[in-house]
């Protein structure tokens, strides 16, 4: 239960998510070196762990294999950005409904490893360009209600949304111009969306 002291704190770290939190917890000097997290592919890891690890250090850390960081929204956008190298492009397993739409593009933007949305009816609220981040790659079709705050919405981030969710798809703002090809402006206006009342230009 005593103190440790490392005379040298840049000593590189290799090994499980749960040996590397072990090694680290306590009262030891702060660990400055690099970390490389080695868990088989598809282990499951808690996302509060890492964020522990990072706590603990502030050497890089490296994910070598894809490994399924699970927790909360919040957990596991918090892991994702205490990851520096994400070389095994982990997947992440969301549980709970209290996710938001800027934390999946946190997520969305750190891999390409698939998203899943344990509830898949959160309802989800942002601007265009976050909720289109956060639906782009591999994610769990959603099925909550989207609502769009921003009045300069793309047909392409429309698009994306629509082809992402079942839910309803509120424009707060629906005079919105759009432009582009007639099937992007087709997809983006397509399934159950607030009627659109700006001008559209067709670009083919």
């Amino acid at each position: 239960t005593g103190a440790i002291t490392l005379n040298d704190a840049t000593g590189a770290l290799s090994g499980t998510v749960a040996d590397i939190k072990a090694a680290l917890a306590g009262n030891i000097t702060e660990h400055t070196g690099t970390i490389t997290i080695s868990d088989n592919a598809t282990t499951d890891v808690t996302a509060t762990d890492i964020t522990t690890i990072n706590t603990a250090s502030t050497g890089t850390i490296t994910v070598s294999n894809a490994i399924d960081i699970n927790g909360s929204g919040s957990e596991v956008a918090a892991a994702f950005t205490a990851i520096d190298t994400n070389t095994g492009n982990a997947t992440a397993n969301i549980t709970g409904n209290d996710y938001t739409a800027a934390q999946l593009k946190t997520i969305n933007d750190a891999t390409t490893g698939a998203i899943v949305l344990a509830n898949a009816g959160v309802n989800l609220s942002g601007t265009s360009s976050v909720l289109a981040a956060a639906f782009d790659g591999t994610v769990t079709e959603h099925t909550g209600t989207v609502t769009i705050t921003n009045d300069d919405y793309t047909a392409t981030q429309l698009k994306t949304i629509n082809a992402a969710t079942t839910g309803a798809i509120t424009l707060n703002d629906a005079t919105g111009a759009l432009s582009g090809t007639v099937a992007d402006i087709k997809a983006a206006l397509a399934g159950n969306i607030t009627e659109h009342t700006g001008t559209i230009t067709i670009s083919d």
